[in-house]
């Protein structure tokens, strides 16, 4: 602002225009918040797989035969240990969103409150029916800024529930699932596969990272540092599916360990774990598939059997019926590696299905695996500058409409005050306005299988502004034409200048007055091109005399006719 004394009322109006800017800067996309609760949905879904996969692993580990019973102890006891540890961790991380939503929704300044926000032991999915009732402001970052950094980005608290205190247990967490060992019954310590550790330590990496200004934050200010509610939910979902991840993976491990010649279960499962729930299309799409107890010198082979759509089927782990092809086998570390890019597939979910084959006395088996669906999406960036959502009549106006994580083949777009609206490939549309000022684009997505509201655009409907006319390259706003150039006009051109659909209009008539030494002299045009006598008349002009070119007519693609302004040249 200028310096010198303000008035009262000049400080108030600075004021309001300083808390406007705030407010228009933390405005949020409706679709950016509904990107979040998808995301937040489907890692929710990979969590409770990635559970059902380590109770799966943790009941082959507590039931050997009796005969194998001993050998089996000290990996049970060590799984069990896992196990608890990570529960516990996971149970923190349910406490503290719960915690995150009684702040915001209640501006509790710890949370307190938030058993409101728990079903069971679980947080409350803000995308749920219950969720959409109880979180009514998702995009609130105020109060849940406080619970976790505090006033002071630059020093964020450090006292129970704040993201200080979150990133300290997930290291505490990480450094002690690396020094996981077995030791066995004849007293060999058996450690994690170095692969193995470093995937925690990738998983549970809290490095600093740079804003938007280049400059660097920390990994709590970066994550949670005026974030809207439901990007902090999801955020700290995505840390869940990371505890549960490393759970199964060293459950899964430590049950590979066991040779399975010596120790033998009554059963054996099959493990498929996606290391994604979320691909942007064109990346490539991984998922690990193993026995869930298994001997690391044993050969598996997996053959990959196509796509499957709708739920996840419940029958993985049946025996099947023989492999085809070479198949893929397993690595030095017992496990097969599934990787599929996900260029040709259409956005939404995907999941594949195939056999896994294991040696059993000497003879290869078969079991089905289904690995769970995952989600390719395009990249989600919503940018809506609101003064410039405009269709012109008259015009066809191409749009691309998109829901994040949900494919095109799944959406049914209709427009309210549109002449026509027809689709031109998956995910773009053809807009032709009708009379109307404003035009709505709603959009209905299938969704598991229902049908649900995504939400409504309004776009203005303008007319197509009026075209610039010139005569050899003088508009309206010139003065002057030298006499060479004058005499090698042969009509008038009607330009869209700074208008950027294709669109061409025509000059339908004019008048040419040419004023001189003989007086004012007229001529008439019914098209773009001047009359032969006119022509003339204009390469016959002399020095400072004027040409006036007036009631300029044109046609527009709109079916309109426009008077243009009229152009005034001395000549030179």
């Amino acid at each position: 602002m200028a310096g010198g004394k303000e008035s009262p009322r000049q400080k108030m109006i600075g004021m309001m225009y300083l808390v406007l800017t705030a407010l228009l800067a933390m405005n949020i996309s409706k679709d950016v918040l509904n990107a979040f609760l998808q995301i937040n949905k489907g890692l929710l879904r990979t969590s409770e797989i990635l559970e059902d996969k380590a109770q799966a692993t943790l009941a082959g580990l507590n039931a050997p035969k009796a005969e194998d019973k001993e050998k089996a102890v000290p990996f049970q006891a060590k799984a069990k240990e896992v196990a608890e540890k990570s529960d516990a961790m996971v149970a923190y991380m349910q406490e503290i969103k719960a915690r995150v939503m009684a702040c915001s929704m209640k501006g509790n300044p710890d949370g307190s409150g938030f058993e409101e926000y728990m079903v069971g032991n679980k947080a409350l999915d803000p995308g749920s029916p219950e969720g959409k009732l109880k979180i009514t402001k998702p995009d609130e970052n105020q109060n849940n800024t406080t619970l976790l950094i505090g006033s002071k980005p630059q020093d964020p608290r450090k006292d129970p529930w704040s993201a200080v205190e979150l990133r300290t247990k997930l290291e505490e967490y990480r450094d002690w699932l690396k020094t996981v060992s077995v030791t066995n019954i004849d007293g060999k310590k058996i450690d994690l596969t170095p692969d193995l550790i470093s995937s925690i330590d990738s998983s549970f990496s809290f490095n600093s990272e740079l804003d938007p200004d280049g400059l660097e934050e920390t990994w709590e200010v970066s994550k949670f540092y005026h974030s809207p509610l439901v990007a902090v939910i999801a955020t700290l979902t995505k840390i869940e599916t990371d505890v549960m991840n490393a759970k199964t993976s060293v459950i899964g491990e430590i049950a590979s360990k066991i040779n399975i010649t010596d120790i033998k279960f009554t059963d054996v499962t099959v493990a498929a774990v996606p290391l994604q729930s979320y691909v942007l299309k064109g990346d490539e799409f991984q998922a690990e598939i193993y026995l869930a107890a298994y001997n690391k010198n044993s050969t598996t082979k997996i053959y990959p059997g196509g796509e499957y759509s709708g739920q996840m089927p419940t029958d993985g782990g049946t025996p099947g019926s023989g492999g085809g092809g070479a198949g893929i086998a397993s690595g030095p570390d017992g496990k097969c590696v599934f990787k599929v890019n996900t260029g040709g597939m259409s956005l939404g979910q995907h999941g594949f299905s195939g056999q896994i084959s294991y040696l059993k006395d000497g003879k290869e088996e078969f079991l089905k695996y289904y690995i769970p669906p995952f989600t390719v999406g395009a990249p989600a960036l919503v940018v809506s500058p609101k003064q410039m959502n405009v269709f012109y009549r008259g015009l066809d106006n191409p749009v691309e409409i998109s829901v994040p994580g949900v494919s095109p083949n799944q959406m049914q777009p209709s427009c309210e005050g549109c002449e026509v609206f027809t689709k031109i490939s998956d995910g773009e549309w053809n807009v032709r306005p009708a009379a109307g000022t404003i035009a709505k684009i709603s959009v209905t997505a299938e969704i598991n299988g229902t049908k649900t509201s995504m939400g409504t655009k309004e776009f203005r409907v303008k007319k197509i502004p009026d075209p610039v006319p010139s005569f050899n390259g003088k508009r309206p706003q010139d003065s002057s034409i030298l006499q060479a150039d004058a005499g090698v006009g042969a009509g008038l051109k009607a330009n869209m200048e700074g208008f950027d659909f294709p669109v061409t209009a025509n000059v339908k008539s004019f008048k040419v007055s040419i004023a001189g030494s003989g007086g004012l002299k007229e001529y008439g045009s019914d098209g773009p091109r001047m009359k032969p006598e006119a022509s003339e008349a204009i390469r016959k002009a002399k020095k400072g005399e004027k040409i006036f070119f007036e009631e300029i007519m044109c046609s527009m693609p709109d079916g309109t006719e426009r008077k243009l302004s009229p152009i005034t040249l001395k000549i030179i």
